[in-house]
């Protein structure tokens, strides 16, 4: 938590403390557990810029790739991208239904108990599969998703 308020002073350090105390305070009362972290993104004056979507484990600008509302982040914002949270629950309800499956098709003759290992591994494998953007979009640094953002004069 204190890298990000940190960050959030780094980034600027030219302004007011009056201009950003109410982001320094939303990152002080952030809760961390089971999100995508409070340091995962940036802002520019008081304007949210660059977000890292804890399924594509990329930065996006959240002005191009749509995040849904979250109250109690500091940005506003979900931790996941629109299209992430859709990828992720679609990826968990396939591994659950397959895991729920493993005793039927056991039951069938389909598969051994010596398979059910190897059987779980591979459910395991597919679920943790980051499926990209349909058009590539993403950055692995924030640096390289600001640039991006500048060049489409945002």
């Amino acid at each position: 938590m204190f890298s990000a308020i940190v960050d959030l002073l780094e980034a600027n350090v030219d302004k007011k403390v009056s201009s950003v105390i109410e982001q320094v305070i939303k990152l002080a009362e952030a809760k961390t557990g089971g999100g995508g972290g409070v340091s995962a993104f940036h802002v520019v004056e008081d304007v949210v810029v660059a977000v890292r979507c804890s399924y594509h484990k990329l930065f996006f600008d959240p002005r191009v790739v749509d995040f849904g509302a979250k109250t109690s982040s500091a940005t506003g914002l979900s931790s996941m991208s629109k299209d992430g949270t859709a990828k992720w629950n679609a990826q968990y309800k396939t591994a659950k239904e397959a895991e729920a499956g493993l005793l039927t098709r056991l039951t069938n003759g389909e598969i051994e108990v010596a398979d059910i290992g190897t059987e779980q591994e591979a459910i395991a494998t597919e679920r943790a599969l980051i499926v990209p953007l349909e058009d590539g979009y993403g950055f692995a640094t924030l640096e390289e998703c600001l640039d991006d953002s500048a060049a489409r004069g945002l």
